[in-house]
């Protein structure tokens, strides 16, 4: 063989199949009983979806035909898929953003750039070596969707669209998180302000994606006049929902006067999806590669240090703060301003709450102007606008929860924490005082939504209401009760765990386990029996969300809004009010 052939075949190998961190990484940790167990979890909430998908779709007569069978599990598929594709979302973070980053804190991050590895190999066998076990827990849901093709309605060519859709959504998010967390130090911060990022941008996009300029013109419109959007082609469930028939793209030929490669972005968002994000995730890999070693420098002072001190000196600006005023328990004040610092600073939850506010101001205006007539409509939307936001505050919160005591003994403060007055209840109670106080201003933003809707009830006078007012009130005690709960479940994790990726995994994964499987039982049996589910609702996050919001459809109550169901409409409501105020008292207790 060409000796140059050689070199350069022997340097590709090295750079990912035999990648030393890579190999390093699969043979040691590939046999942990913890990973079997986080497979079997994920495995068991795919096939519990399926279950509650199943039943809510009123299958298994002996009468069913096939064509109906096949309709019904299509309608499955797509649910599983779209709960998989979730699940990467922020499955692919956890694993990935502490790839580099827990060398930093382990303090053998220095050792590991005095070694002949390159910089891509740090990299690219960090990236990889994590999405091992992502791209694992995708082949292991395989037989999963096979099952779905036993009955019909769902093809290979689909199911091979969606699984390439999910892996490709965990390499870019990998990707981020790679590049996010060579720049940034310390793996609590890289977890939680990405995890905010992703929410923020898929929150951003899909409502952007339903402005009607936004629209490709020439699509057909598809199920409930759903159509294309120019934005599909950069959300993952939008081009999802491509991919399964859910939404028809145009014809290349009815869209080529767009030139290239605006076409085939309009008329192949799903594939166009799949080279975007590959290409953009080969594009920050590669930028990563020049921040590796850049990072071990940290502290000393650069260029641009050095000139916004003397910008400051200029200016007048004096180095010296005013001191701030600290708690009575002082361990309750530094975590919430600690846990501030590590969800992305005060930018990032301006951001946050700028959107969800601009979210709401929307669909205000669009339910005055388009679906005045038609309140259940608008209570579908802000039911799913305020789940989708309080998913984010629980998520931030149990992350942040999770690295409270970890981060300690990562910056080895725990020992002096140990040495002061402090009690362990004085440090405990600070550590959740502090974590819910963190969370408050995260959950104003659904709770103004719901408070924006219910006074616009109040002005439309004798109309149907959107938002009951006392569903307001109720909604605010169970965000704060549920975050509680969250937070004490971070960290029950954090206490019992060494490392800050051992707790937020384990803490989000039996978070999500409880919230999945209780919404799913719940919602599935609360249609059949309405005064006990308007009575258990509150019990769970979402179906006391889904209850207080849209009880008509979440309970299954038709002819929510006539004049002849004001007995139930009171009913429902004095029993959710016991509901709540019970669940209120079992969390508390349980906290």
């Amino acid at each position: 063989m060409n000796p140059v052939a050689h070199d350069i075949l022997r340097s590709i190998w090295r750079l990912l199949p035999a990648n030393p961190i890579l190999v390093r990484v699969v043979h040691g940790q590939s046999r942990r009983l913890r990973h079997l167990w986080l497979r079997l979890g994920y495995l068991g909430m795919l096939f519990l979806v399926m279950l509650v998908a199943v039943v809510n779709a009123g299958t298994g007569g002996g009468g069913t035909s096939l064509n109906e069978l096949a309709k019904t599990y299509s309608g499955v598929f797509g649910t599983v898929s779209f709960v998989q594709l979730g699940l990467m979302c922020f499955l692919a973070p956890v694993f990935t953003a502490a790839a580099i980053t827990q060398e930093r804190d382990a303090q053998t991050y220095s050792i590991l750039l005095t070694t002949p590895i390159s910089n891509a190999q740090i990299v690219l066998g960090s990236l990889f070596s994590r999405l091992y076990f992502v791209f694992l827990l995708l082949l292991a849901g395989v037989p999963i969707f096979g099952i779905t093709m036993l009955y019909g309605g769902v093809t290979l060519p689909v199911i091979a669209r969606s699984f390439a859709i999910s892996a490709a959504t965990a390499l870019i998010t990998g990707s981020i998180a790679i590049s996010y967390s060579v720049v940034k130090v310390g793996t609590k911060r890289t977890i939680f302000s990405f995890y905010l990022i992703i929410a923020l941008y898929l929150l951003a996009v899909y409502f952007l994606a339903r402005l009607p300029w936004l629209l490709v013109a020439e699509a057909p419109p598809g199920a409930g006049g759903a159509r294309t959007s120019w934005l599909a082609c950069a959300h993952p469930f939008l081009s999802l929902a491509t991919a399964l028939n859910m939404v028809s793209p145009p014809d290349l030929d009815d869209v080529a006067h767009y030139g290239w490669p605006a076409k085939f972005l309009a008329a192949y968002p799903d594939y166009s999806y799949l080279v975007l994000t590959i290409a953009l995730s080969a594009v920050l890999v590669c930028g990563s590669m020049f921040f590796v070693r850049r990072g071990a420098r940290e502290g000393e002072s650069t260029l641009g240090s050095r000139t916004r001190t003397w910008l400051a000196s200029l200016v007048g600006r004096s180095s010296r703060r005013a001191p701030r005023h600290v708690w009575r328990n002082p361990v309750a004040w530094r975590e919430a301003a600690v846990s501030r610092s590590v969800a992305g600073g005060s930018l990032a939850r301006y951001l946050y709450v700028l959107l969800g506010v601009a979210v709401a101001v929307g669909l205000l205006v669009t339910s005055l102007q388009r679906w005045s007539a038609r309140p259940q409509v608008t209570r579908e939307w802000l039911s799913a606008v305020v789940m989708i936001e309080f998913a984010v505050v629980l998520l931030i919160a149990t992350n942040a929860a999770a690295s409270a005591i970890t981060r300690e003994r990562e910056s080895n403060t725990m020992d002096v924490l140990l040495c002061t007055p402090l009690t362990s209840r004085d440090l405990l109670w600070g550590k959740l005082r502090g974590l819910v106080s963190f969370t408050l201003p995260l959950i104003a933003v659904p709770v103004v939504t719901c408070l924006l809707f219910a006074a616009a009830d109040l002005l439309r006078w004798g109309q149907a209401p959107v938002v009951f007012p006392e569903a307001v009130i109720l909604i605010s005690a169970l965000m704060v009760v549920f975050s509680a709960f969250a937070c004490i479940l971070g960290l029950q994790r954090s206490v019992r765990s060494q490392k800050t990726v051992n707790a937020v995994l384990g803490s989000v994964a039996v978070l999500v386990l409880v919230c999945f499987g209780s919404f799913g039982c719940l919602f599935s049996v609360m249609p059949q029996t309405t005064a006990f589910g308007a009575l258990v609702a509150p019990f769970t996050p979402f179906t006391a969300l889904a209850a207080a919001i849209d009880p008509g459809q979440s309970l299954g109550i038709d002819g929510f809004d006539a004049q002849g169901s004001l007995g139930i409409r009171i009913q429902v409501r004095v029993l959710s009010m016991i509901g709540s105020l019970a669940a209120c008292g079992v969390y508390m207790a349980v906290v």
